[in-house]
């Protein structure tokens, strides 16, 4: 459990300075072992998450952070720009010319148009385009955890309905569910959510052989979902 708290540092190189303090973990799986920092640049945001114990990041420990970060820029996203796996790309339309109607650029997605492009039409190509990539790779993480699953889920699926901030749903029947919001993280953070979820499928509650299990599968499982927070 963390609680938000005042940061000595309220903005840094552009980012908004966010402090939480963990007030309770009563298992070492779930206990911070040292100071959490994360950039997010498409969020404009620095998280920083601190043991009981510890004091808040100064200024000095920002800039070290920031550094073996690799002194990530900050990039809004802006109109006509879409996200993909934290990454900020812009989107460009093009004339139809008989391939893939989107492609996927090193610095861009690319939707191919027919006629003038229709912004509504264009948007929902980019965003089932976000969808398919994303079960894409969930679906290829499960491939290359093989035999560290105990169990495989009975299908997984994109689910546009669940709550803003719930990134994943595990369901009695063995279905794992995904947020669609998962293709703005890096993979790191659809890693960690699939973990999760597929460990329900194993212990459908939060006791401690669920985190057990959880670490096994993913041991850095924590420094990963305190990305959440923000």
């Amino acid at each position: 459990m963390f609680k938000e708290e005042q940061s000595p540092v309220a903005e840094f190189r552009g980012y908004r300075v966010r402090t939480f303090r963990q007030l309770r973990a009563n298992l070492a799986e779930r206990t911070l072992q040292g100071r959490v920092l994360h950039f997010v640049p498409w969020k404009g945001v620095a998280g920083v998450f601190i043991p009981a114990q510890e004091y808040p990041a100064d200024a000095a420990a920002l800039e070290e952070a920031w550094v073996a970060a690799g002194s990530p820029p900050v990039h809004l996203p802006g109109p006509g720009e879409t996200l993909l796996f934290g990454r900020v790309l812009p989107v460009r339309t093009m004339p139809f010319a008989g391939y893939d109607d989107l492609v996927e650029e090193s610095d861009a997605l690319c939707v191919a148009c027919k006629r003038a492009p229709d912004p509504e039409d264009v948007a929902g190509r980019v965003e089932a385009y976000r969808r398919a990539t994303l079960l894409a790779r969930a679906n290829a993480l499960l491939e290359g955890w093989g035999d560290r699953l105990t169990r495989r889920p009975a299908d997984l699926l994109v689910w546009p309905r669940l709550k803003h901030r719930t990134l994943g749903q595990c369901m009695r029947s063995g279905e794992i569910r995904l947020n669609p919001r998962l293709a703005d993280w890096p993979e790191t953070i659809l890693e960690e959510t699939l973990a999760h979820e597929v460990t329900h499928l194993t212990h459908f509650n939060h006791a401690p052989a669920f985190w057990r299990t959880l670490s096994t599968l993913l041991p850095d499982w924590l420094p990963r979902s305190l990305v959440h927070y923000l």
